[in-house]
């Protein structure tokens, strides 16, 4: 759902050869399911799974071959004897009957191809998943960080105040001390927000499948989105449910894959059918040395054969029945896998939903933190300029400041980051 993409007014950007371009959170998720390996692979079991079919396909189809055979041979006690043979033969074979095994492992393969198409497809949710968190982690990074440099900034002017200060004698040098130290605290802070930046972005760019040397930067959102109550309204956890439960590709392949393993046990059952062949031979041969037309050699050698030949098993050693018992535990395994996929789907959407309704608290009530702090760092700016505040006092409520602020930018982030989560287990993101 495009519009609900839009609703971040969030960019990713990254230069191209020669150009840059703009990436979009749409043109970040688009660029993955292009490029990404891990769909390469599943597209290769796609692949892999519709030869299957076409392999069990061809048990219906007739089986022609030709021969040439020759035989150098001797006869120690025969004299006059030639000892060469050419024969030459074609025949073929078709099976009439095979108690419907051939048919019944199209059917399973043919489902199994369906159930690699919807794994196909839930790897692509996960790695679109991949790619939000990387991108709204990009963000929130690119937003600390630049939080830090301007706490750097401010730190660094507010150190050549003070050092004005102290040489006019106004504050002592204890207070210029820790002015110089929190420049030093500062510029850490600004160290790890680099770095976080750049592993968000190492991330990113491999989820992407973009050279390392590409460059990429992230810009901030332009939508004024400033609360959650700007945003549209979170569905009910029952309609998440589901909604969630008929879009995961997952449990819809689960499902299939138990039809399929479902048709494999009849296939097992099927090794002790009776299997009707009819073949058909046509050879000719002749002695290279024998006196006499090499042409009436083959005209009268020639000759037509046709054969039906019907197979009883009788005794397999148990071969069949240990076959169909396989087959029923790889039944059951898959109809637990499916159910086990059910509870999953069930509790991340449970999890997910209640972290979406604990961001938004958490985000409104970071907006309410910041404002208070910041109201409470310009009452001790007058108290500090009146001297009825320490240095030490002056910095904690400023180093609050900061704490809130990032704090704010990580809930604001975790809640659009819910969000889209919740869009793309919905399939909204398709």
């Amino acid at each position: 759902m495009k519009s609900k993409v839009a609703i971040l007014g969030i960019l990713c950007a990254t230069a191209f050869l020669h150009a840059e371009s703009a990436w979009t959170l749409d043109a970040c998720l688009k660029q993955a399911k292009q490029k990404s390996l891990q769909l390469e692979s599943a597209k290769l079991r796609e692949q892999s799974a519709d030869i299957s079919i076409k392999q069990a396909k061809s048990g219906n189809y007739p089986t022609v071959s030709a021969s040439i055979s020759n035989s150098l041979f001797d006869h120690p006690f025969v004299d006059n004897e030639d000892h060469y043979r050419l024969s030459l033969g074609i025949s073929g074979s078709y099976t009439l009957w095979d108690g419907g095994s051939t048919s019944l492992t199209v059917e399973a393969k043919q489902l199994s191809k369906q159930a690699a198409e919807l794994e196909t497809k839930q790897t692509e949710r996960s790695v679109q998943e991949s790619v939000l968190n990387a991108f709204m982690s990009l963000l929130a990074a690119a937003e600390n960080l630049k939080t830090a440099k301007a706490s750097v900034e401010l730190a660094q002017a507010e150190f050549e105040y003070y050092g004005k200060l102290y040489e006019a004698g106004s504050i002592t040098k204890k207070d210029l001390t820790q002015s110089q130290s929190n420049i030093l605290q500062k510029q850490a802070a600004e160290l790890t927000a680099e770095l976080s930046v750049s592993t968000s972005k190492t991330t990113l760019r491999q989820l992407l499948e973009l050279p390392e040397t590409e460059e990429f930067d992230i810009v901030s959102p332009e939508t004024g989105t400033a609360s959650p109550d700007s945003l549209e309204p979170l569905p009910s956890l029952q309609e998440l449910q589901k909604n969630t439960r008929e879009a995961h590709p997952g449990l819809k392949s689960d499902s299939i894959s138990v039809k399929a393993a479902q048709k494999n046990t009849q296939v097992a059952g099927k090794g002790n059918s009776i299997t009707v062949t009819l073949g058909a031979n046509s050879s000719t041969g002749l002695q290279a040395w024998e006196s006499g037309a090499y042409g009436d050699q083959l005209k009268y050698g020639w000759q037509n054969s046709i054969s039906l030949g019907i197979n009883i098993p009788i005794i397999d050693g148990g071969a069949t029945t240990n076959k169909v018992l396989l087959s029923q535990v790889s039944e059951a395994e898959t109809q637990v896998s499916m159910q086990e996929t059910a509870k999953n789907i069930e509790n991340n959407i449970e999890k997910l939903y209640l972290n979406a309704v604990s961001a938004d608290m958490q985000w409104k009530a970071a907006i309410l933190q910041v404002e208070a702090e910041t109201e409470a760092l310009k009452v001790a700016e007058e108290q500090r300029n009146a001297g009825a505040l320490t240095y030490t006092d002056f910095l904690t409520q400023k180093n609050n400041l900061e704490k809130a602020q990032v704090t704010l930018t990580n809930a604001k982030y975790t809640s659009l980051l819910a969000r889209q989560l919740l869009e793309l287990y919905q399939g909204h993101l398709d």
